[in-house]
């Protein structure tokens, strides 16, 4: 009973409640983009869980690292939390980065730009998810409170 109770297992539990693995649809077939590359958008209603497992990695590794390249002063003065949407290669590497939403501070803004980059070389995609996906885009919300959280998006 004891390893079934560490934080990982009740994340993997929480990740999958609502999901049937054994009857539910396969998930959606990802979509072509302008390149031709197979893209996803993992938002807050992802039922992929392996997928969701993978983006969870990327956010704690970011909300880890993520004080170290921002200075807790600037933190005091962000009003609005920006919107980012980061863009992950099936290899790890990060393409594109854009702000949705503006914090209203470009020094904010480009310490979010900094964090993703510095914190580059994700992971690549297990298997099962390479076989579908060549980039997975993650938008999130980011808070910077005491600490730096990476927020999923309420539609």
């Amino acid at each position: 009973r004891a390893p079934l109770s560490s934080a990982a297992a009740d994340r993997v539990r929480e990740l999958a409640r609502g999901v049937d693995l054994l009857g539910g649809a396969p998930p959606p077939r990802p979509r072509e983009n302008e390149r031709g590359g197979r893209r996803v958008t993992v938002g807050a209603g992802e039922r992929d869980v392996v997928l969701r497992m993978y983006v969870d990695s990327i956010r704690m590794k970011i909300e880890r690292n993520g004080g170290i390249a921002f200075a807790p002063q600037d933190a005091d003065r962000v009003r609005i939390e920006p919107l980012v949407s980061m863009a992950v290669n099936s290899d790890g590497s990060i393409g594109e980065v854009t702000i949705l939403r503006s914090s209203g501070r470009p020094q904010v803004d480009e310490a979010v730009r900094r964090i993703i980059r510095v914190n580059a070389r994700y992971s690549a995609f297990p298997p099962n998810i390479a076989s579908r996906y060549d980039v997975i885009e993650i938008r999130r919300i980011w808070s910077f409170t005491d600490t730096l959280r990476l927020l999923e998006e309420v539609r």
